[in-house]
């Protein structure tokens, strides 16, 4: 088998129960497709899915813990000195069916699966927006906890069609039967000295200050192209997103930019945005980071060599990218 039919085939070959076990469970296939995909009987699937109950790998949700200990998760985590690593499983799906939308499907199962195992009682988390976050507090199971709080690290914007802002905290916050402190404030403002006035009231004062308690938080990769939500939302314009990339932007992070070495870029529109500083993110304990497609590879990247990843959540086409990197 050459290089290339190497990486074609899934990562969970070698286990195949792991691999079963993904394909019904969490990708909603029936037992008979899974054979189809995987080339197997239809009863050997059975036995898989048995041996993968009894096991412990399915409970409510898929054991974090048996999805990070393939090979390829422990060498990133390793070489990039990571928390942990889960590799989301996806080459049973070609190119053409694993459109933005699938990929996204399967980041939000994953993140709330993964979420649902690392949210323990009186955290404090923050919350990125965005449309894989807004889903994945749809879909994710309910963890009735104590005293967890999550916090929005970027100010709002008008409601989306596919989502809105504030609601993708609170419907986090509602499935672990927490609270909600959300920034009241636009993402970005006209000016940098309105941007200041607003930091300096009290109440949105206290919510800012609050994001330095965080102890876990939760974003998506953000890349600079045109399509990038922000432009979207109407957080930055074409013209700005430009300028950014101009300065050798590579990705951004609640409305923050950086290089390919996670250096935070800064430029006007940096003074006009009120949520979270990289500088903030960077000194919570765990932060949990969702990458897919290859348009991001290089966001993840710059990501984890600026030390705002501790925990990572991939597909396995970025597995490959970032076992070929150095930090």
């Amino acid at each position: 088998m050459d290089e290339s039919e190497k990486k074609s085939s899934s990562l969970f070959d070698n286990d195949p129960i792991l691999y079963a076990t993904w394909l019904y469970y969490q990708d909603g296939l029936s037992q008979t497709e899974v054979a189809h995909v995987m080339g197997i009987s239809r009863v050997t699937v059975v036995k898989y899915l048995q041996t993968a109950r009894e096991k412990g790998y399915v409970n409510i949700s898929l054991d974090a813990k048996s999805f990070s200990s393939i090979e390829l998760a422990i060498n990133i985590k390793t070489k990039f000195n990571l928390y942990n690593v889960i590799i989301i499983p996806d080459n049973h799906l070609d190119n053409e069916t694993l459109d933005n939308a699938t990929r996204r499907e399967h980041l939000a199962r994953a993140g709330g699966m993964y979420l649902s195992q690392v949210v323990e009682d009186n955290d404090l988390l923050g919350v990125a927006w965005g449309r894989t976050i807004h889903r994945m507090g749809h879909i994710m199971a309910p963890k009735p906890s104590n005293n967890v709080t999550v916090l929005q690290m970027l100010g709002s914007m008008p409601a989306q069609p596919d989502f809105t802002t504030i609601e993708s905290s609170s419907l986090i916050a509602n499935k672990f039967s927490g609270s909600c402190v959300n920034l009241h404030v636009p993402a970005v403002v006209s000016s940098a000295s309105l941007a200041a006035e607003l930091q300096a009231e009290p109440i949105i004062q206290a919510n800012f200050s609050a994001l330095n308690k965080c102890n876990k938080a939760l974003f998506v990769v953000g890349n600079v192209r045109d399509e990038n939500p922000l432009i979207r939302s109407g957080v930055l314009s074409k013209k700005e997103m430009q300028i950014y990339r101009d300065l050798g932007a590579v990705g951004v992070i609640c409305g923050r930019f950086y290089d390919k070495d996670g250096n935070h870029i800064q430029a006007e529109v940096d003074l006009r945005i009120l949520g979270i500083s990289l500088a903030q993110l960077r000194n919570i304990k765990r932060r949990i980071f969702m990458a897919v497609g290859e348009e991001n590879f290089t966001a993840t990247l710059g990501a984890i060599r600026g030390g705002y990843v501790s925990d990572l959540i991939i597909d396995e086409a970025t597995a490959y990218y970032l076992n070929q990197c150095e930090l």
